[in-house]
């Protein structure tokens, strides 16, 4: 494994714009989504018809969207309250409307909700609201209308800044547009990278008779055995290891010692993967399928500091090759220490504007593996990296990086 990397945050949607597409309203609505998303930029601003994408739980998109902005601006039209559907019944009495859920939930969760009166619309009574909504009223609202339309929403633009929202240039908004673009090609790229790594250990680790163990077994011609001056493993501490045994011939026969060395190569392999993937991706979730304890724990602690750093690392595993791998028992539980030579080249990026830092030529990580089983699978639970001459890293440019050439 290979700790480097991370990337940063994207920027979050802080506006949330909520307005009927039918009715008296409809028109301002959609002008002052386009006024707002002008000046604030689309990444910080959110349209409920636009940006909850299709078969995605509505109900659910609408929290998530609540959750993370910062300001709900609702447009209020002439008919907002008396508006109906196609039986008659008025829309904001339906507990499903979505209007009156995007409110209702914005109150609910104490964000800030703006009221923006429209065509002569006057703020609703409590009378004329469900009780979820009633709260409406007591928020301060803001005029717009057609004879003063751009002072008036300069002044609501104003207002929003004011909240701490500021706004974005069009040099800005293409520059981010652009960063998004590579960084979304940097990730696909590293994942197609990774799937056709994956799919080329899966058939070079297919387990046989011959894998290697401690008990003397000839080695398959696919593993390779790490000469001890590469590394030097240090094996399971004396006081960790009080309770080793050696699992006897009864209980497992040499064919199972195979089967389970097999195991083992796949989940390193499947580890050195995610591992990348994760890093590219700032999300430590997929190391959950095969880290745990201390080595997921230092995963942790790695990313959280390049986060601070505000830069990330692009890795490329050249080669992986596997030494000595020992299962034995400790109390009851079945574990395992594999010794394991990774060839890694290393792209140190800065996250703000993905500019290439520093270039780590192809070098070894020779390391020692420990493993424990649960429930049929192989957890990785620490790794013990052995020291080896680092080559001496190169500053390089935004492009000179193989993954973002092209790009420009």
């Amino acid at each position: 494994m290979s700790f480097s990397n991370l990337m940063g945050k994207k920027v979050k949607p802080r506006i949330f714009i909520c307005y009927r597409r039918g009715g008296e309203g409809a028109g301002f609505g959609g002008r002052i989504a386009d006024k707002l998303v002008k000046h604030f930029g689309d990444s910080q601003c959110f349209r409920d018809i636009e940006d909850i994408e299709k078969g995605t739980d509505f109900v659910e998109s609408i929290k998530r969207a609540t959750s993370i902005c910062d300001l709900l601006i609702v447009v209020i039209g002439p008919d907002w309250t008396s508006m109906t559907d196609v039986h008659g019944n008025i829309r904001l009495q339906d507990p499903n409307d979505f209007v009156r859920l995007e409110v209702s939930t914005a109150l609910k969760r104490d964000i800030r909700v703006m009221p923006i009166l429209v065509g002569g619309a006057k703020v609703p009574s409590e009378e004329q609201l469900p009780d979820d909504l009633k709260a409406l009223v007591r928020r301060q609202s803001h005029e717009l209308t057609d004879q003063r339309w751009n002072y008036d929403t300069d002044e609501l633009i104003r207002s929003i800044e004011a909240m701490g929202i500021k706004g974005m240039s069009p040099e800005e908004q293409e520059a981010r547009k652009r960063k998004q673009k590579i960084f979304t090609a940097v990730v696909l790229t590293t994942f197609i990278l990774l799937i056709t790594v994956g799919i080329g250990f899966m058939f070079k680790s297919q387990p046989n008779d011959k894998d290697i163990n401690r008990s003397g077994n000839e080695l398959s011609p696919t593993t390779v055995v790490i000469p001890k001056q590469e590394i030097s493993a240090k094996k399971i501490p004396a006081k960790v290891n009080k309770n080793f045994q050696p699992l006897p011939v009864s209980d497992k026969s040499a064919s199972d010692y195979s089967t389970e060395i097999g195991s083992i190569k796949n989940s390193i392999q499947l580890a050195s993967s995610l591992e990348s993937l994760a890093m590219a991706t700032l999300d430590i979730t997929p190391l959950g399928q095969v880290f745990m304890g201390d080595a997921l724990q230092n995963y942790q602690t790695v990313l959280s500091e390049y986060y601070q750093m505000g830069i990330y690392s692009l890795n490329i595993m050249e080669a992986q090759t596997f030494g000595d791998i020992a299962v034995f028992k400790e109390g009851n539980k079945l574990m395992a220490e594999a010794e394991v030579l990774e060839i890694w080249s290393t792209h140190t990026h800065r996250t703000s504007d993905h500019l290439c830092l520093v270039h780590q030529p192809s070098h070894n990580a020779p390391q020692t593996v420990y493993l424990e089983k649960k429930n049929d699978s192989w957890y990785i639970s620490s790794i013990m990296q052995h020291n080896t001459s680092m080559p001496t890293s190169t500053q390089c440019g935004m492009y000179d990086c193989p993954l973002l050439a092209g790009l420009q």
